[in-house]
């Protein structure tokens, strides 16, 4: 299985594989329905090909594109009639895949976004408006300067720069 290239010999104790394996083997967090997997239903998926199957069987999981379709949501884990979650799985791959340099273009922009702003997503003059229409305070951003330290200081602002040269 390949879920193995994620865990190398001596990465992972046995334990580990073998509930990757049940995991592997089981699909029930991807097949019901109303209650499953948001990744599920992409359109390439269906019950005999999952989308967790897909990311933990193929050949090198961590080129496979399809990871970032995980949310992180935790469904799967609630779901699990093992308890033995495949999103831990998933995000050790995503991991792994960051590392390598093949994270997704759009993870990369989302977490420069967080770095320089503070704020998952845009603010506009449109957010701004609608907050003085529900007479809400203006958002101050203030979380930049601490956000670039830790950056720094972890070596993300380093594997950003490294991602990027790659791409350009």
């Amino acid at each position: 299985m390949a879920i193995h290239a994620v865990y190398p010999s001596g990465d992972a104790s046995e334990e580990l594989k073998e509930a990757a394996e049940i995991c592997f083997q089981c699909g029930v967090c991807c097949v019901l329905r109303a209650h499953s997997c948001h990744a599920q239903y992409d359109g390439q998926f269906d019950p005999r090909h999952t989308f967790v199957y897909d990311c933990l069987g193929t050949e090198e999981p961590v080129e496979n594109p399809n990871l970032w379709l995980c949310v992180s949501c935790h469904k799967c884990e609630e779901l699990c009639p093992y308890d033995v979650s495949p999103v831990h799985f998933i995000e050790a791959m995503k991991a792994q895949a960051f590392e390598m340099g093949s994270a997704h273009p759009s993870v990369l922009s989302e977490i420069e976004q967080i770095v320089e702003t503070g704020f998952a997503f845009p603010l506009t003059g449109s957010s701004a408006r609608q907050r003085e229409v529900l007479e809400l305070e203006p958002l101050k951003i203030t979380a930049q300067d601490d956000l670039k330290v830790i950056t720094e200081e972890t070596g993300l602002g380093t594997k950003l720069r490294r991602h990027r040269e790659e791409e350009g």
